[in-house]
């Protein structure tokens, strides 16, 4: 298997999880249109006269999810309670710095307690990180108690799994096989751990076992890992429901239609009913089953015991009852972008809900509440972790007490303040993708351009566009497309506001596998920014020259200019090897799809020894792969809440979907939610250019044959469509589903090659001029030869009033890990350039004990104090929130006094007091992030200090 260009890192056991890492309200009429004559959503029914009779006394319940850079919010409502809706937990990793969790949620049939997957949104980028990489919990509906589970899980759509009792299935890949995890929800534990031979999915109890999809079958597995066929489908079965009378529910793909079927424990197997794909789709709890679809009642007529159709929207959340259905739920930043809300401030949740049979409708907003049992480290992060050191780099520079990383495996550090990435705007990332597409991306970057060091450059220059065989060139949504789902269209972290520098996205660069407490340095995957490059961006790789990495990691125009290089040249081997869609035409989106495909998960080449061994485009971004549902539409097609679950399309499906529909974006004028970039053309739609599902799937190609499932003689494999035991059925043809000129899509311009590059204004420009007396002594938190600077221009020219006079150094916490000494404390450090001069440093506060997450900044004046001074601290107006900021300050001769202050200045960059003392020698001021209210989520920041000397005394 290719290595993939996507940011990775490893987790124990070869298991994985992505920790990278969208600000537009969208999900219901309250979120998403203001003009919308609609009464503003409450966190309740208000109106209970539209609620059935009885609802009091109802043991009706409604659990769904959302989530943000916070983490994903597992969210509960009771008919008896006229549906209040209230947070019942808050599910996040400390140390993953994403900008959306993403995951799904099943509920137990006592409808007491639901299981949750969850992840980092750039799991699904990777792999091993959607197959393996995602983390578990039961979350208790009551009281709200937590417990991580310690093993991680595949993010497909069908995970987890309830039946109609308190147990559940959990599944991932194991290899050629498929590893089932069956938990006790009522113990919150793990009771059986069991491996199966082939790929299975919808996994869920079923009559004291599991039944489960194989192929073209739905099959039951015994305690001991055997199999055996209940029912064989024809098509690759899915939605897998347990009812009340040793039935089974589930769908199954007919062409272009979908079959309702219910299988008996026995094997008696009956079509119900059908209708066009996508129409209709089963759902259940606690041994009922809701047929959804506004065809439902007519397509499924004949209804066993505990079953009922439902007039609401096929892909609505049923309630256990059946009484109320969600028809849109979202906080508005799924797709558009992800920034975080100032201070990790929760997202409000938009929900819109109709109450079948009465022909209601109700709109909710609900504001979630963070969980402390759901931020803790999952134990799945706890064992097995194999560390690796790396020597330093200069026997000068400590890790210790660098701020940057002199043991990484990654080109370039990580807190670097002449190496911060500038965040570009949604218009910047347009406006560079549009010219570098048309090699034109020429813009000439000045020496030392965002306070760096590097010398004169373009971006184009450093990075030139390969031109494509064949002709032609890659169209500007297809690349907007691949920035989208890459990052958000995310140059630096999300901490970054447009317009404000700070470090590039994360990732793999710790190795840390999710965990706030490990670095490996042999699991290092180095993604660097809006494109995520990958390749040539090791430490010890040579592809790029130092300054071309340097330029990929500063600059969001150098870095669109080498991801689109990679993207060429994935066409260009696909070309080679005459891999072309639809002709070959690169003006056509949809021709990309190949392309997109490489692009992501790689292509792996023939063999030089064996001509018959299979080569190609890998099964996981098949779309004919199992891991999706089968009748998906197109992504983003029926709306932004496909946002919430990137997980359910492969990755050229959501390439192309942005292609389509674009991200999101709160206009700053209007507060209209406006499309983040211009999209395609379509002739009639983007839809009618997508392949059907099947079209990657042939016998002669890639031996799949999703029509024929396949068993192998002496095997315990089940049937399914790909026909080989290793599942290597790799695509390595050419491909022709449509005629382009009616149906594709065409690149649409924006800005032509003579536009300059759109300004931005950074929504928290830097305090540049001392407002303290003349004789103030400053320290900042950096030295004066670091230039604060955004692009090319310097914000505080002929404003700074001030020298700095000492220095702020650090120390960090470390850990022994297999014998060498790591520092986990510098995963949690970040830096941004606002604040005082234009730079300050942050963590987050961690009680004592946890001494491998500590982080002390001491300020050391560069002469004496002598005499009473006061001493001023700056605090920036954002991302320093702790209450409980302790300084202590040495007064020159060993004394030391402690003073605790809050940082939180509401939003303003200002100087605070920490008191006058008597000073007899040169002073030291020092802050530690260890608090004893310390849980990781309150920031704590370093910026400037100051001795201001006190007349009169």
């Amino acid at each position: 298997m290719p290595k993939s260009r996507r940011g990775r890192i490893l987790a124990s056991s070869g298991l994985s999880v992505v920790a990278l890492a969208l600000v537009a309200p969208l999900a219901s009429a309250a979120l998403t249109d203001p003009s919308a004559p609609a009464p503003t959503p409450t966190d309740r029914v208000t109106d209970t006269s539209q609620l059935p009779s009885g609802w009091q006394k109802s043991g009706d319940r409604i659990v769904t999810y959302d989530g943000d850079g916070t983490g994903l919010h597992v969210l509960v409502a009771d008919a008896a309670d006229a549906y209040r809706w209230h947070t019942a937990a808050t599910l996040s990793e400390p140390g993953i710095d994403t900008d959306q969790w993403i995951g799904q949620t099943c509920v137990t049939g006592s409808g007491d307690r639901a299981v949750v997957v969850y992840a980092p949104r750039q799991a699904v980028n990777d792999q091993q990180g959607f197959q393996q990489g995602a983390f578990a919990a039961v979350v208790d509906l009551a009281d709200g108690k937590v417990t991580k589970l310690p093993e991680l899980v595949s993010l497909a759509y069908f995970n987890p799994g309830c039946g109609d009792g308190e147990q559940a299935v959990l599944t991932r890949p194991q290899g050629d096989d498929t590893e089932l995890l069956t938990v006790d929800t009522a113990r919150a534990k793990l009771v059986r751990q069991q491996t199966v031979a082939g790929q299975l999915t919808s996994a869920v109890p079923f009559e004291g076992g599991i039944a489960a999809a194989a192929g073209g079958s739905v099959v039951t597995v015994n305690a001991k890992g055997g199999t055996s066929t209940l029912a064989k489908t024809g098509g690759t079965p899915f939605r897998l429901v347990p009812d009340a009378h040793s039935g089974l529910a589930y769908q199954v793909p007919d062409g272009k239609r979908v079959q309702v079927r219910r299988v008996t424990s026995a094997g008696a197997d009956k079509l119900l009913g059908s209708g066009a794909l996508g129409s209709l789709a089963v759902h259940g709890n606690g041994g009922r089953v809701f047929v959804t679809g506004s065809s439902a009642e007519n397509a499924v007529k004949s209804l066993p015991k505990s079953w009922r159709t439902l007039d609401v929207p096929a892909s609505a959340e049923v309630s256990t009852t059946g009484t109320l259905a969600l028809t849109s739920v979202g906080n508005g930043t799924e797709a558009a972008g992800g920034r975080k809300a100032a201070a990790d401030v929760a997202q409000s949740v938009g929900i819109d809900a109709v109450l079948p049979g009465s022909g209601s409708s109700v709109g909710f907003t609900v504001k979630p509440k963070m969980s402390q049992q759901g931020a803790e480290q999952s134990p799945a992060l706890s064992d097995g972790v194999h560390t690796d050191s790396v020597d330093p780099k200069s026997a000068d520079d400590d890790p210790a007490t660098s701020t940057t990383d002199p043991d990484r495996a990654c080109a370039v550090t990580r807190n670097d303040p002449t190496l911060q990435s500038l965040q570009p705007s949604t218009a910047q990332v347009e406006w560079a993708t549009d010219l570098a597409v048309q090699g034109k991306l020429d813009v000439r970057r000045r020496s030392g351009w965002n306070g760096s060091e590097l010398p004169s450059y373009t971006p184009q220059g450093l990075f030139p566009s390969t031109p494509l065989k064949g002709g032609g060139r890659v169209p500007a949504q297809v690349m907007l497309g691949v920035l989208s789902q890459e990052s958000n269209l995310l140059q630096a972290s999300s901490r970054a506001a447009a317009g404000e520098s700070s470090n590039f996205i994360q990732g793999g660069y710790y190795g840390n596998a999710g965990s706030v407490h490990t670095v490996n340095w042999a699991a290092a995957d180095c993604g660097y920014g809006i494109a995520q490059v990958t390749s040539g961006m090791a430490e010890a790789d040579t592809t790029y020259t130092a300054e071309q990495q340097q330029a990929i990691t500063v600059d969001y125009a150098a870095n669109i200019a080498a991801g689109l290089q990679i993207l060429q040249d994935k066409w260009n081997q696909l070309h080679d090897r005459g891999l072309l869609v639809n002709g070959g035409d690169p003006r056509y989106l949809e021709n990309w799809w190949l392309a997109l495909w490489a692009y992501n998960s790689g292509l792996n080449l023939p063999s030089s020894t064996d001509a018959s061994a299979p080569w190609g485009l890998g099964w996981f971004n098949n779309p004919a792969n199992g891991l999706y549902p089968a009748d998906r539409k197109m992504f983003l097609s029926s709306g932004y809440d496909d946002a919430r679950n990137p997980n359910l399309w492969t990755y050229p499906e959501r390439v192309l979907g942005w292609a389509a529909y674009s991200q999101q974006k709160t206009d700053p004028a209007t507060g209209a939610t406006v499309r983040a970039f211009t999209v395609g053309d379509w002739p009639s739609g983007a839809p009618a250019a997508e392949p059907a599902h099947d079209t990657f799937c042939k016998p002669t190609v890639n031996d799949c044959d999703i029509t024929k499932p396949r068993k192998v003689e002496g095997s315990s494999q089940p049937e399914g469509p790909c026909q080989r035991d290793d599942f290597m059925c790799w695509w390595h043809e050419p491909v022709s589903w449509t005629d382009c000129t009616a149906t594709c899509g065409t690149e649409v311009l924006k800005y032509a090659v003579s536009d300059p590059e759109p300004k931005v204004a950074a929504p928290h420009p830097a305090a540049c001029s001392s407002t303290l007396p003349a004789n103030a002594l400053i320290v900042d938190d950096v030295p004066n030869t670091v230039k604060f600077r955004v692009g090319s221009a310097n914000p505080c020219a002929g404003e700074r009033n001030w020298t700095s006079r000492g220095s702020l150094t650090f120390t960090f916490g470390s850990a022994q890990q297999n014998g060498a000494t790591v520092y986990p404390s510098k995963i949690d450090f970040h830096q941004l350039g606002a604040g005082f001069g234009g730079h300050f440093w942050l963590t987050h506060t961690r009680v004592p004990s946890y001494t491998d997450s500590v982080v002390t900044g001491t300020w050391t004046p560069d002469r004496k104090v002598v005499g009473s001074a006061e001493v001023m601290v700056h605090l920036p107006d954002h991302e320093a929130n702790t209450p409980s900021a302790t300084y202590r300050i040495d007064l020159g001769d060993g004394t030391v006094v402690e003073k605790t202050i809050s940082q939180d200045t509401g939003g303003k960059n200002a100087w605070v007091s920490l008191g006058s003392y008597e000073f007899k020698g040169t002073p030291k001021v020092s802050l530690s992030s260890a608090t004893a209210d310390g849980t990781g989520d309150a920031s704590i920041a370093w910026d400037a200090l100051a001795f201001v000397p006190v007349k009169g005394k």
